[in-house]
């Protein structure tokens, strides 16, 4: 039997905590960082025991058959299979190649290549063992997560079923090799032509005649597919899968016919209908068998439910497929034509229009996620989309300005942003990843709740927002104190629990922000250390509220699933993380842009805090947008994004401020 033991490697989770130099000594700050390091690598290492599930297994319940289909096959083409449940599978994170979508399969897990040391040399299945299968583990064993090529087969055969390959089924073989390379081979009837007619031909009474292997992997045409659904026995498990292009990272069509099939596929790893993971294959053929699924694979069992909708799951391949791609369209040109039209209104006007341009340019970039959530509803062509992104906002914040005087202006602008994607969160995410400014479900890392670009961005408007609403009313002190810890803990629920926004990080930020706040309003700024502790605090309630609702997430994971290592290895991974964020070629412009901005506000503060002389619970909102950017930098794998989105909108803020002043 193959040893199945988990060398001790990171698998840290998605954000971790981190410090805030600005309010105190750069120690201090330190130590709470690496306490709540601490925190994260409670678990011990995975084990053996802990890899090859446990011991007790339900026993044979039917075989099980890997059809791999001719690339090009569509959802409406898998419509002809017998009692099957229909959807489509992210093959990898990023374009990856098909080689590696089958080792994600095998692994039951997943990585970005650049979490490797090397790229995927060429790897292919020949004979009795893979061919490059050492580089492969080498490679696996650079990578910051767990992953353990072979390890779905090395399972199996620790239960002495057997798991195997046809010839016929080129790279897709990789699925069944296991930890040593090794991939058994299905008797050379099976699959073929000529098995399909021999009535006496071994293992007859296989739903594919001379394939009599408990787990087996082939290709077939799509008629073929058909034939082999009809005469699937009862208990067997057929599970189709369209061939991966190579490195496209295009979606891919599946189907899974068995026990309890039909209407949609589902999967717990992205709560959409339709839509599963490369990685839930390993734990949906280990469920079927009845075995436990190792710590050491993060994809969860599919399922199926509801009615089956082609066209639908046709609209959600094109939107998932267009959402990372229109980023720049309908996110950065706009606010770019914005900037350039309210230069060019000052300039020409000699800056007599040069205060409404700024205010409308502040209240119109605030109100663009909102309306990036109304074009997801939507799903528009590009041009129709990058049309919306520009003039809505432009036109509601003429409105607000016609509306609502000063501040409360701002206020509504942030509320008409940030409540929307709350209400979504509660929803279930049904519109925030088919938004352009959501997480990126093509990528293949999130599929439900905010990505980080959300995260800094609600951050930063709910503390603004709650700023100057407190502003317009005249609300201070001590109730105002108390608005800002009210509001940042319910965002804190709706934004990082797993059962809704999902979003660890969104457990550090806006815990840190409110406090922040909070101790500003209250005039007792010293008191803004809290913060971090109550960071600390919100990591954990949120862990263990995860733990007793079931929503399991990979934060969860990371703390109780026993897949980290120490907490030096994970305080040198997330900080490369970090710093790489910075390092980024096509971000360097906008970051050094951005540092820019900051030296010159520190450089005229006196005369920037000014502008806020006349609206006291401001300073207490920028404080803590200031606070909660910097921490989220610090304590992010996107780590100059929180600068760039933080820098942006309190330099709007200010010149907002500005306009308001006399």
């Amino acid at each position: 039997m193959p040893d199945l033991k988990i060398p001790g490697r990171d698998h840290g989770p998605d954000e971790i905590a981190g410090h805030d130099p600005v309010f105190g000594p750069v120690s201090a700050a330190l130590a709470v960082l690496m306490a709540i390091f601490s925190l994260l690598a409670w678990a011990d290492p995975a084990t053996a025991d802990d890899l090859a599930a446990s011991d007790a297994a339900a026993g044979h319940q039917g075989q099980v058959t890997i059809i791999v289909l001719p690339p090009g096959t569509s959802p409406a083409d898998l419509g002809g299979l017998e009692h099957a449940a229909i959807g489509l599978m992210n093959p990898g994170l990023g374009d990856v190649s098909a080689q590696q979508t089958w080792l994600d399969v095998s692994q039951g897990a997943r990585a970005f290549d650049s979490a490797y040391d090397t790229p995927l040399d060429r790897v292919y299945p020949g004979g009795e063992f893979a061919q490059g299968w050492e580089k492969v583990i080498r490679r696996a064993k650079s990578s910051e997560a767990t992953v353990i090529p072979g390890l779905l087969a090395s399972v199996l055969a620790s239960r002495d079923i057997d798991a195997v390959a046809v010839d016929s089924a080129g790279a897709a073989a990789l699925t069944v090799a296991r930890r040593d390379g090794g991939v058994a081979r299905a008797p050379q009837a099976c699959g073929g032509p000529e098995s399909m007619l021999d009535s006496d031909s071994p293992g007859v009474d296989a739903a594919i005649p001379g394939c009599p292997d408990p787990v087996t992997v082939l290709s077939m045409p799509l008629d073929s597919a058909f034939d082999a659904s009809e005469n699937r026995k009862r208990g067997d498990l057929q599970i189709f899968i369209e061939q991966p292009p190579a490195g496209s990272g295009d979606q891919l069509s599946i189907a899974i016919a068995g026990p309890g099939m039909g209407g949609e596929l589902q999967s717990p790893s992205t709560r959409t209908d339709g839509y599963v993971l490369s990685t839930d294959i390993a734990p949906t053929i280990l469920a079927h068998f009845g075995i436990d699924v190792p710590k050491a694979m993060t994809g969860q069992p599919i399922g199926s439910g509801g009615k089956l909708d082609v066209e639908k799951l046709t609209d959600l391949e094109n939107r998932y497929e267009q959402v990372g791609k229109r980023r720049g369209a309908a996110l950065a040109i706009p606010l770019l034509l914005w900037i350039v039209l309210a230069g060019l209104v000052s300039f020409a006007s000699r800056g007599l229009y040069a205060r409404p341009a700024l205010r409308l340019l502040c209240l119109s970039t605030i109100l663009l996620p909102a309306v990036l959530l109304l074009t997801a509803a939507l799903e528009p062509s590009l041009a129709v989309e990058r049309a919306i992104a520009t003039l809505l906002p432009v036109l509601v914040a003429a409105i607000l300005m016609r509306i609502a005087p000063g501040w409360l202006s701002l206020a509504l602008a942030c509320g008409l942003t940030v409540i929307p994607y709350g209400i979504d969160m509660l929803a279930g995410s049904a519109l925030t990843p088919r938004a352009v400014i959501g997480p990126n479900p093509g990528l293949g890392a999130r599929f439900y709740g905010i990505g980080n670009e959300l995260e800094s961005t609600l951050m930063v408007l709910t503390s603004i927002g709650t700023g100057a609403a407190l502003t317009w009313s005249g609300t201070g002190g001590r109730r105002a104190a108390g608005w800002f810890l009210a509001l940042g803990a319910a965002a804190t629920v709706v934004f990082a629990a797993g059962r809704f926004g999902a979003d660890v990080g969104a457990a550090i930020v806006f815990p840190v922000s409110a406090v922040v706040a909070a101790a500003f309003a209250a005039g007792r700024p010293r008191l803004a250390w809290i913060g971090l502790a109550a960071a600390v605090a919100a990591l954990l309630l949120i862990a263990l509220a995860d733990t007793v609702t079931g929503s399991e997430t990979h934060f969860v994971r990371s703390i109780f699933g026993g897949t980290g290592g120490s907490v030096f290895e994970t305080v040198g991974h997330r900080l490369d993380a970090t710093l790489e964020s910075f390092t980024k070629v096509s971000r360097i412009p906008v970051t050094l842009i951005a540092l820019a901005l900051i030296a010159a506000a520190v450089w005229k503060r006196r005369i920037v805090l000014g502008w806020f002389a006349g609206s006291p619970m401001m300073i207490p909102a920028i404080a803590a947008a200031a606070a909660g950017s910097l921490v989220g930098a610090l304590t992010n794998d996107s780590g100059a994004l929180f600068i760039q989105v933080g820098t942006l909108y309190l330099a709007l803020v200010a010149g907002f401020a500005w306009t308001t002043s006399k």
